[in-house]
């Protein structure tokens, strides 16, 4: 990944206005995006709000001074983070400085743990009776557990974007509320995609027989570990059950040519071509009316599980990583499971195949299971619309703003 920091960048702290202030601190543009929305409905609560600090594109069109824009760090693997400690170092610093200087009346901290998790400790630190609220918890029920106590001497207040969490942060006595999910506020209603028929027929595919979405990845080493599994198990699935038809998604385009050059040199090339086909492959971002037309996905594990949760679909999770990185998350991983539908159920809802059981044999066997018994199937699609239901309840925009209303609105 590119690493071009400036990191000769001296933002200019502008002198301190006679508005009340408000400090963002964000450093991913998702969460630049979630955290925009938020602020822009602040602004027609109170208009005479000045908000400054760090985001990115969209938070500078909502009216943020930006001192430092997260486009230029954002996209930072492991080791260019390591290369850029000074970079971070000094955005600390200024940032601290900005807070000394400007004295707003309070901070919002948005995701970015790596980042933010410290800058709050320095922050209290600094300021022991500022009022610092922290929007997307770091994942701590994943790995790292201790942080919800460092989290806990700093923050003021959590505000989450998933209902268990709350309740991680208040059984240590750490105040914090579900907001709400910001994913909910842009997905297209069921009613509002394509249906089956015209979506299947549309790929080639026939509406009446069933249907496996395959979802590999997103990054090229995701697709050169997950894809070759995939196709095995598509082999071994036609073997016993020759009526199920494929839909493989590139993600995007930048995989879409590694994914060609799998299937064109797979024995499953010729299942793809002619009128009755059963495997196809199509680029579509969103997958949305992907998830809704399907009867089972198979899904790489990570955000593209929660979407397809939301839309009541039954689905295999899997990843394989690298040894090293495999054992790294085997120390830390404080959960049983790790797919969302799963931490948020409470339970394995839907199996798991990770690492060593990411395998073809075991992507047959669990399909096969959800096929043959028509009832787990529906079991599988009532809970998890039970769990869209349990996170829509909640505008995470209004809820956010008006929480941050209740610090900002006095002028004393």
């Amino acid at each position: 990944m590119s690493s071009n920091l400036p990191h000769q960048e001296q933002p200019q702290t502008l002198p301190k206005t006679t508005a009340p202030e408000l400090m963002v601190v964000v450093g991913e543009p998702s969460a630049d995006k979630h955290a925009a929305r938020v602020l822009s409905r602040l602004k027609e609560l109170q208009p005479d709000l000045h908000i400054f600090g760090a985001g990115g594109t969209e938070m500078e069109k909502a009216g943020v001074e930006l001192l430092f824009n997260c486009n230029n760090f954002a996209v930072l693997g492991i080791f260019e983070v390591i290369k850029s400690l000074l970079f971070f170092y000094n955005m600390r610093q200024t940032l601290l400085k900005a807070v000394s200087e400007r004295k707003p009346k309070a901070v919002l901290l948005v995701d970015m743990g790596g980042f933010n998790i410290q800058f709050a400790t320095a922050l209290r630190k600094a300021h022991p009776k500022l009022p610092i609220y922290y929007f997307i918890s770091p994942q701590v029920w994943a790995s790292r557990p201790w942080r919800i106590d460092v989290l806990g001497k700093a923050i003021t207040k959590m505000l989450t974007i998933f209902p268990f969490e709350e309740h991680l942060y208040t059984d240590k006595k750490i105040p914090a509320r579900f907001v709400g999910h910001p994913l909910l506020q842009d997905l297209p209603s069921p009613e509002d995609l394509p249906e089956r028929e015209e979506f299947l027929s549309g790929l080639g595919l026939d509406p009446a027989r069933p249907v496996i979405a395959v979802l590999p990845g997103s990054r090229k080493q995701e697709i050169k570990a997950h894809l070759p599994v995939a196709i095995k198990a598509i082999q071994d699935m036609l073997k016993v059950r020759p009526d199920m038809q494929f839909i493989i998604s590139r993600s995007t385009e930048r995989v879409a040519p590694l994914i060609d050059a799998y299937l064109e040199a797979s024995p499953i090339k010729a299942l793809m071509q002619g009128e009755k086909k059963n495997i196809t492959s199509v680029t579509l971002s969103p997958n949305y009316a992907l998830y809704k037309n399907v009867d089972l996905i198979w899904a790489k594990s990570g955000t593209v599980t929660l979407e397809i949760t939301l839309y009541g679909r039954p689905m295999l999770i899997f990843y394989r990583g690298n040894f090293f990185s495999y054992l790294l998350v085997l120390i830390f991983k404080c959960v049983k499971n790790v797919g969302m539908p799963n931490l948020l159920a409470g339970k394995e809802l839907v199996p798991e195949l990770i690492q060593l059981d990411c395998r073809a044999d075991q992507l047959v066997k669990y399909s096969l299971d959800i096929f043959d018994v028509p009832g787990l199937k529906q079991e599988i699609e009532a809970e998890l619309l039970t769990l869209r239901k349990e996170l829509g309840q909640g505008d995470f925009v209004d809820n956010c703003a008006r929480e941050l209303l209740a610090l900002t609105e006095s002028h004393g």
